[in-house]
């Protein structure tokens, strides 16, 4: 969580190495938002930014999904550079991420007091937490070395990473991530793209999707889950609709679905997004705007079983019961 955007200097001169390749040329809207993508470029509203100063100046010209650079940008470049730098420094919206989202939907004082008192988190020194960090290591590697990864190299650089830390298994970890692979190739997705950072400008929202797969005309989020699906979880599946909206914001196309993949039950699920569940997210993201701008500490959880559910295991649990002690004290 944060406010406003941070220095996009160097995001913004990526850009421009990238459009001066098309000078005199045309060049479609998908190519070049993810030939962005992949340089790290986190957000589109920078591209849309340069563009729109560009073509008021006649130095370019979109139609149909398409841009045709016109003219040298050189002479250009730096006067682009600083009206852009002045529109990013105006932007002051409190940035979230889908994760943070789903956290406010389990416990908004959790959420405050990780966030924003930055309460003194506890870290287990083994066990699940590094589990799911290894786990999506693995799977970072694994797509960092497609089309013909080198499963047993995956798992021993992981394990070598996160050596004394871990419970899970090594041939579990090799089962998930030929798994994974096979998944790949039955969805036919052409390309995989790991933990890249997103940023949307209109909706305030930050993150990096674990994967964002490309496939003909679609792309979408896929997250990875370390534990079981043992019932649909609401809040895995808050999360997916930001990561869909994530997607979205950049390429500036309908994203109508997500993928949530389970490494305790080596199981996918597929979920459907829609404009409904969009909206509820950003519902929820609009609360916790409120909730920064509040003087008051916000409340507990209200789910069903909430204190299995929520607070055990959480790692600001003594924080927050030393506030429900301190309430009950009687002078």
């Amino acid at each position: 969580m944060r406010i406003g955007l941070e220095e996009k200097d160097k995001e913004i001169s990526l850009v421009f190495e990238i459009l001066k390749k098309f000078e005199g040329k045309e060049v479609s809207l998908e190519e070049l938002l993810l030939k962005c993508f992949k340089a790290n470029v986190s957000s589109s509203d920078l591209i849309f930014l340069i563009l729109q100063d560009l073509e008021k100046k006649g130095y370019c010209e979109g139609r149909k999904g398409r841009i045709k650079i016109l003219k040298n940008l050189d002479e250009i470049e730096e006067k682009t550079k600083e009206r852009v730098r002045e529109r990013v420094k105006r932007v002051r919206k409190a940035f979230v991420t889908p994760l943070d989202v789903a956290k406010f939907y389990l416990c908004p004082r959790r959420l405050w007091l990780e966030k924003v008192i930055q309460a003194k988190q506890e870290k287990e020194e083994k066990g699940n937490v590094w589990d799911g960090e290894a786990v999506h290591y693995a799977v970072k590697l694994l797509v960092e070395n497609l089309p013909q990864p080198d499963l047993e190299e995956c798992v021993e650089k992981t394990f070598k990473k996160y050596e004394g830390k871990l419970t899970l298994k090594k041939e579990d970890l090799k089962k998930f991530l030929k798994n994974l692979l096979q998944f790949f190739e039955q969805e036919n997705i052409k390309e995989v793209l790991s933990e890249k950072l997103i940023e949307s400008v209109k909706n305030g929202i930050i993150g990096k999707p674990d994967l964002i797969a490309i496939k003909d005309e679609e792309i979408f989020p896929i997250d990875i889950k370390l534990g079981k699906i043992k019932k649909l979880r609401k809040e895995h599946l808050i999360q997916s609709f930001g990561e869909a909206l994530l997607v979205e914001s950049y390429f500036r196309k309908k994203v109508n679905k997500s993928y949530i993949i389970y490494f305790g039950s080596n199981a996918v699920l597929d979920v459907e997004v829609k404009e409904k569940q969009k909206k509820e997210f950003l519902k929820l993201k609009r609360s916790i705007g409120k909730m920064l701008k509040s003087n008051f500490i916000p409340r507990m959880s209200n789910l069903p079983n909430f204190r299995q559910r929520v607070c055990k295991g959480c790692h600001v649990r003594r924080t927050c019961e030393a506030i429900e002690n301190y309430r009950r004290i009687r002078i």
